[in-house]
This record gives C-alpha cells, structure tokens and sequence, in this order.
C-alpha cells in the first residue's frame, strides 16, 4: 500500500492541476511570448497537412496534440508518395487554392529543390536546442524521423552464419553463394524510383569506392528490384526471395507481431554502414495557417511528440528519446547497436544526390548489370 502524507494530499490538486493545464496548452518552458502564437493558432481553428504516413502512423500524434490544443482541428492528407507532397503543394500555390499548412515526407531530393525554390518558411521552434544539427538542414526544416534501412532474409534459407550484420560480410556472401542465390536476393532499384536512388546515394555517399565494389561483387547473384519494402517483406517470407538489403525497417519491423511470420523473418542493422532516411517537415510559405502548423511542428518535435511517432511506427530522431513502451527503436538506439554514429550513413540533403542524378545512376546500372 502506498501512504499519502497530508502535506503530501494538499499538494496533490495542486499537482494535478498544473498537469491538466500543460496538457492543454503550450510547454511552461516555452517562451512567454508562445501563449499569443497558441491564442492565434486556436483561432485559425484548424490545421491541413500533407504526408506520406499512414493514419495508423499520425494517431498516436493526434491524439497527444488534441490533449494539448483540443480547439485546433487536424486533418491529414496521406499522399502515395514522398514527391507528391511537394508537387501537390505547388500546383495548388500557383492557383492560389487552399493548400497544406505543414509538409512531412521523406525525399531529400525533394526537399533540397523545395528550399531553392525558397518555399520553406524559416521558424525557430522551441525545441530547437534538442535537436543536432544534422536534422536541421534549413531553417524551418526539421526532422520528423530517422527511419532504417536493414538487412532482411528468411531464416529457413539463411542459416544463421550466413544472416549478415555487415555490408562488407553480405557481399562476400553474395559472391559465395551466386548460385544458390541466385534471383533470390532484392532491394530498392536506383533505376525504379527516388527512394532507392536515394539510399543507394547515401551508402556510396558513406564508403565511395569500397560500396561500388561491393555492388559488382552482388551483381553475379542476379539480384531483383523492387519499388516498396512491402512486396520485398512478402516474397522474403514466402521464399521467393532469401534476403533483401536496404529494406525499409518501419514497413518490415510490423510483420513481426505476426508469430508465424516471426518465425520465418529475420533482420539485422547494417554494421557498416546503417541507412537511415531523414523525415523532414515544415511549414510552406503559402500556409494558410500558420501558427497551428508552428503547434503542431513543435509538438513533433518534442520529447512527447516523438514518442507518440515512435509509438505510430516511425523511429524518433531525436536524441534523448529511447526505445519502450511500444518503440522498438529509436535513433539512439541504433546508432548504439552499430557501434556509434561513425557507422550511420545518413540519406540526407547533400546537393550532389541531385547534381550528380545521371552520372550515378549509370554507374550503378553498370556495376548491376542493369539495363
């Protein structure tokens, strides 16, 4: 049993009290000033964003932040893919309609244009002190996830000596096991879309020449492409595929709550050399309300925040945040399990990935063998 003291129960209302007042309201730490920008928000009265995240990924979200400003009403727009988000945006700028007040995709090429075009508007946020500067690329744009691409491979087909932890391993299995391998080896094509562009980008990015020699040790395996983690998740465990590399974690780590699944899938951190894909977000400069969309990427960017992607399926960036209570990972963590930031390759807003967009990609069509 646990004793209350009456010094203890007197302060008790007062403690619950100020709870209830933080979680309709802004932070006490924030800045004094922050109350006008809450006033104005619950007077613009609703908010319009534009994503590629699931429903499933933003309940928990709007759920924490309708605790905090109930008065605000939050409406997502999921689009299929990461570069409608921005195109959508500008189609819809150019006629002057209604248009999303925050932006939240993973397309660093997307995003890089996006700031030449000078469509982020800058914005300090309080949260900002948090975060590294990695995840600040612009002012204004901040980050809403660092999501891992890892290995996957069925441990019916992949005995355990053969299940790689490194690039450097994988390849020389490739190289071992051609035949047998043969056409059951996947991930994302360059040549199929941005996303596999970008993370083959980011890993040539991480180790230059080594990664190009890698490729050409894989290549004889014949591997095949696909253009989402979901297809490459199912054929793995079907057996279609052995093993993938570069798959999405946050569309394979759910498969796992499956036991049967569980049973055949497994998974491990490149050790390497970990992709992670940075999830920015802003506000556009033709947000029609704009100190909602400042709420709202402010609560993203909060410790609470982050928790409630974490919990949605995405991988909190934010360093202080750890993995429990329903998150599996969080950047933290993973930069941990690979034996410290040295070994992430960060998929992020280096100009080259769109500079360098056609000398890349047929490089890597001829290391690949790709037509």
């Amino acid at each position: 049993m646990i004793r209350i003291g009456r010094r203890t129960a007197l302060a008790l209302p007062a403690l619950i009290l100020t709870r209830r007042a933080e979680a309709q309201g802004a932070p006490s730490s924030y800045p004094q000033g922050y109350a006008t920008v809450v006033a104005d928000a619950e007077r613009e009265g609703n908010l319009l964003i534009y994503s590629i995240m699931s429903a499933e990924n933003w309940r928990p979200v709007l759920e924490g932040f309708g605790r905090r400003y109930p008065k605000v009403k939050v409406e997502t727009l999921d689009l299929p893919n990461s570069r409608e988000v921005f195109e959508r945006y500008l189609a819809e700028r150019g006629t002057n309609s209604r248009t999303a007040d925050l932006l939240a995709t993973a397309d660093p090429s997307g995003w890089i244009e996006f700031q030449q075009r000078d469509e982020v508007m800058p914005y300090e946020s309080p949260e900002a002190a948090a975060w590294p500067a990695w995840s600040k690329p612009w002012p204004g744009v901040y980050t809403v996830s660092a999501d891992p691409l890892v290995f996957i491979f069925n441990k019916m087909l992949v005995p355990e000596a053969q299940q790689p932890r490194s690039f450097a391993q994988f390849a020389a299995l490739a190289q071992e096991n051609r035949t047998r391998w043969r056409n059951k080896l996947t991930s994302y094509g360059a040549h199929n879309g941005g996303f596999g562009y970008s993370a083959n980008f980011g890993f040539v990015q991480k180790h230059g020449d080594q990664a190009w020699e890698w490729f050409r040790q894989i290549a004889p395996a014949q591997p095949r492409w696909e253009r989402s983690g979901g297809p490459m998740t199912e054929k793995v465990t079907s057996g279609e595929y052995a093993a993938g590399w570069f798959v999405s974690a946050i569309t394979f780590w759910p498969r796992l709550n499956d036991p049967a699944r569980a049973r055949v899938l497994g998974w491990n951190f490149i050790e390497d050399g970990q992709l992670v894909i940075l999830r920015g977000m802003a506000i556009p400069k033709a947000a029609r309300n704009v100190n909602a969309a400042k709420l709202m990427l402010d609560y993203i960017a909060s410790a609470e925040g982050q928790q409630a992607f974490g919990r949605g399926g995405l991988t909190p960036a934010r360093p202080d945040i750890r993995p429990g209570e329903g998150i599996r990972h969080t950047f933290s963590s993973i930069s941990e399990a690979v034996g410290g930031e040295k070994n992430i390759a960060f998929i992020d807003y280096n100009p080259a990935i769109l500079e360098q967009y056609q000398s890349f990609l047929d490089r890597w069509k001829q290391a690949y063998g790709v037509s």
